[in-house]
C-alpha cells in the first residue's frame, strides 16, 4: 500500500494508530460509537473484570471500529471481514502497526460467503457498520464519494442490511452471544424487522443525536439469537453535541467514550 495515498491518525487510547486511504470511506463518530458499545458487550467475570472475548466485525473498512475494540479491550480476538481489496490492505496495515496481529485477523472476503476459518467459528459478539443507503436512495453523485471504496462503505453495493444480520446471525453463539449494528435513525423499524424475521430479539436500543432538542440520526442496536424471552431496554439518548456560549462543542459523555478508560455502566 502506497504511503502517499494515506493518512495517520491516532485513536487517542494506548497509542494505538489508524491509516486511512485520502480518498477511501473514513473512519468518523459512528465507527467510535459502534466499537464502545459493541466492546460493552464483553464477558465478564464474577469479580466484573474482563474475559477473553471473541470478536466478528462484518464489513471492516480500514478497521477503525476494530482497532477501538483492540484498544479498549486487550484480551479481545477480533476477526474482520472485509471486501474491497484496497481497504483490507489498509486494514492488514493498522494491525501490523498497532503489534496485535497476534489477536486480530483480516480476511479479505465477501460477507455473504466468508472463508472457512470464518464460517467453522462462533463468537461471543459479532459487530457491524453496513452501509447506511439502500442502492436506489442516497446521492451518488455527491463531491465526497470519489472512490470506489466511498461507494461501497455508504450504499449497499456489497450486501444489504439483511445480508449483514443474516451473516451476524450465522457467527454469533446463540443465547449467549450479541449482534451489534449501528444504523441511521430512518431506517429502525427496518432493522427491529429484519432481526426478527431471523429470530434475534433486539434487547437494548440507544439513540444518537446531533444535539438534546434534534431528532436521532443514527441508533445503535444490540440483538440475541433466540432470545423470545428477552425484553428490550430502550438506553438513555447519546447526544453529541451542546451548545455553550453561542457555539457548539462536544459533550462531556462523548469526550469520556473518545479518550476514558472503557466503561459499560449501561449493562446489567
Amino acid at each position: 500500500m502506497d504511503r502517499e495515498g494515506l493518512t495517520l491518525d491516532h485513536i487517542g487510547r494506548h497509542d494505538f494508530v489508524l491509516y486511512q486511504q485520502k480518498n477511501g470511506f473514513r473512519f468518523g463518530t459512528d465507527s467510535v460509537l459502534l466499537a464502545w458499545f459493541a466492546a460493552s458487550f464483553a464477558r465478564r467475570s464474577k469479580d466484573g473484570t474482563y474475559r477473553k472475548t471473541s470478536f466478528l466485525e462484518l464489513g471492516s473498512g480500514c478497521g477503525g471500529a476494530s482497532m477501538c475494540v483492540a484498544a479498549r479491550l486487550p484480551d479481545s480476538e477480533i476477526d474482520c471481514c472485509e471486501i474491497m481489496e484496497s481497504s483490507c490492505g489498509v486494514l492488514r496495515k493498522n494491525i501490523e502497526a498497532n503489534n496485535i496481529a497476534d489477536r486480530v485477523r483480516a480476511f479479505n472476503c465477501d460477507i455473504r460467503k466468508m472463508p472457512d476459518e470464518v464460517r467453522m467459528k462462533q463468537y461471543d459478539v459479532v459487530f457491524t457498520n453496513p452501509p447506511f443507503f439502500s442502492e436506489s436512495k442516497g446521492n451518488k453523485t455527491d463531491a465526497s464519494l470519489s472512490s470506489e471504496e466511498r461507494l461501497a462503505g455508504r450504499f449497499e453495493k456489497n450486501g444489504n442490511a439483511g445480508d449483514f444480520i443474516k451473516a451476524a446471525k450465522a457467527r454469533v453463539i446463540p443465547s449467549s452471544g450479541h449482534i451489534v449494528m449501528v444504523m441511521k435513525a430512518g431506517r429502525l423499524a427496518e432493522v427491529i424487522n429484519l432481526m426478527t424475521s431471523y429470530n434475534i430479539s433486539p434487547v437494548k436500543l440507544m439513540t444518537i443525536h446531533p444535539l438534546a432538542d434534534r431528532n436521532a440520526s443514527s441508533f445503535l442496536i444490540a440483538g440475541k439469537v433466540g432470545g423470545a424471552s428477552s425484553q428490550l431496554t430502550v438506553l438513555p439518548p447519546l447526544i453529541l453535541n451542546e451548545e455553550h456560549e453561542g457555539s457548539v462543542k462536544q459533550t462531556l459523555r462523548i469526550t469520556e467514550i473518545y479518550e476514558g478508560e472503557h466503561k459499560d455502566c449501561f449493562i446489567s
